[in-house]
C-alpha cells in the first residue's frame, strides 16, 4: 500500500469472510439451479448457515459488526440521501446509512429465500428442517412457497444490482475503493 495514503481499519476478518463466502454460496446455488439439485441444496444450506452466523455476530460480535453500531437514524438517512442527490457524500467509516438499509434488505430477502427453499425441500423430497410439517401441507402450499422462493430470487437480483451500483457510486464519492476495503479490511481516507 502507498505509504502517502492514510487507511483505517474497517470490517473485521469474520465479516469480510462472511461477505465473500455468502457471495460464493449464492452464485453456486444460482448456477446449480436446474443443473444439479444436490449442489443447489448444499449451497442454499451454506447460505442459511452463513446468515445464522451473521445474525449472531451482529448481536454479540466485534463492535463494528454489531447491528446497533451502524443502524442509521432518520436524520442520517435524510442527510445521506440529500448528499447523494448533490453527488456529494461525507466519509463513512463503515457502511453508509442507505448501505445499512440495503444490508438489512439483502439479509431479510436471503433469509426468506433460504427458508422457502428448505420448505420446498421438505414438501418435494420429505427431508430437512420442515420435513414433518410437509406431510400435512396441501399442494397449494407448495405452489405458494415456490412463488415466494421465485419472488425472493427476483427481488435479490434487483437488490444486488442496486447494491453494486451503490458500491460504485459511494467508492467514487468517498474517494475510497470499497471492494478493496471489503477484501483487505482497510479503507482509504478521502484526501
Amino acid at each position: 500500500m502507498n505509504k502517502d495514503r492514510k487507511f483505517i481499519d474497517v470490517w473485521c476478518p469474520l465479516i469480510r469472510s462472511f461477505h465473500w463466502l455468502l457471495l460464493t454460496a449464492f452464485i453456486t446455488a444460482w448456477w446449480a439451479d436446474g443443473r444439479d439439485i444436490r449442489i443447489h441444496i448444499v449451497a442454499g444450506m451454506v447460505v442459511f448457515g452463513l446468515l445464522l452466523f451473521r445474525i449472531i455476530w451482529g448481536v454479540v460480535g466485534a463492535s463494528d459488526a454489531r447491528f446497533t453500531s451502524f443502524w442509521p437514524t432518520a436524520p442520517a438517512l435524510r442527510q445521506h440521501l440529500i448528499g447523494l442527490l448533490k453527488l456529494q457524500s461525507r466519509f463513512y467509516r463503515g457502511h453508509t446509512p442507505l448501505g445499512t438499509i440495503m444490508i438489512v434488505l439483502l439479509l431479510v430477502s436471503l433469509l426468506a429465500l433460504t427458508v422457502s427453499g428448505m420448505a420446498l425441500m421438505a414438501l418435494q423430497m420429505g427431508i430437512g428442517l420442515f420435513a414433518g410439517w410437509a406431510t400435512q401441507a396441501p399442494f397449494t402450499t407448495e405452489i405458494l412457497i415456490q412463488t415466494i422462493h421465485g419472488w425472493n430470487f427476483n427481488t435479490l437480483q434487483l437488490l444486488i444490482a442496486i447494491h453494486l451500483a451503490g458500491v460504485v457510486v459511494e467508492s467514487l464519492l468517498q474517494g475510497s475503493n470499497l471492494v478493496s476495503a471489503m477484501i483487505t479490511g482497510k479503507k482509504q481516507l478521502k484526501e
